[in-house]
């Protein structure tokens, strides 16, 4: 039997990838799902007092928190707008960051790329929330939230 891996994944190197490019100036990424149960109870499971459920619908979204930019190396904020305002599907991943990109310190021209290998998630998802935060003497942010259009897939080995 294999020796169990402690390999451990660093939140700056799991990322948001839209369109295959990192967001310009992340501090935060989010993957939520969730299960949408149904009541199945009934007389043969429980004995009448406990409940029976089943999920009848899963659901997904990610979301990102990020350092405002007008300059920066992947998609920022003015992209994410744009998405919205046409209703764009985008392909999004959550992988880590490639190896070759991994050790390096400064941001790649044109943004970080996903890894190709496991362990990634991906699928379409709709921009459905943008908020961007300006307080006074502290750097503008903004929040970023995407809905899952459809099935979230997990790579295999």
């Amino acid at each position: 039997m294999a020796a169990a891996s402690n390999t451990k994944i660093k939140g700056g190197d799991l990322m948001l990838f839209i369109g295959g490019t990192s967001i310009a100036l992340a501090t935060n990424h989010t993957l939520e799902i969730s299960g949408e149960t149904t009541d199945t109870s009934n007389k043969d499971q429980g004995g009448g007092m406990w409940a029976s459920s089943e999920v009848s619908k899963i659901s997904w979204t990610i979301t990102s928190e990020n350092l405002y930019t007008l300059e920066g190396e992947g998609k920022e904020f003015s992209d994410l707008f744009t998405a919205m305002a046409n209703g764009t599907q985008l392909d999004a991943v959550f992988a880590t960051k490639l190896s070759t990109q991994a050790a390096l310190t400064a941001v790649p021209e044109g943004g970080w790329q996903p890894v190709a290998t496991v362990p990634k998630y991906s699928g379409k998802v709709v921009v459905t929330s943008l908020s961007l935060n300006a307080p006074n003497g502290e750097y503008a942010t903004y929040s970023a939230t995407f809905t899952g259009v459809g099935a979230l897939t997990q790579a295999s080995a």
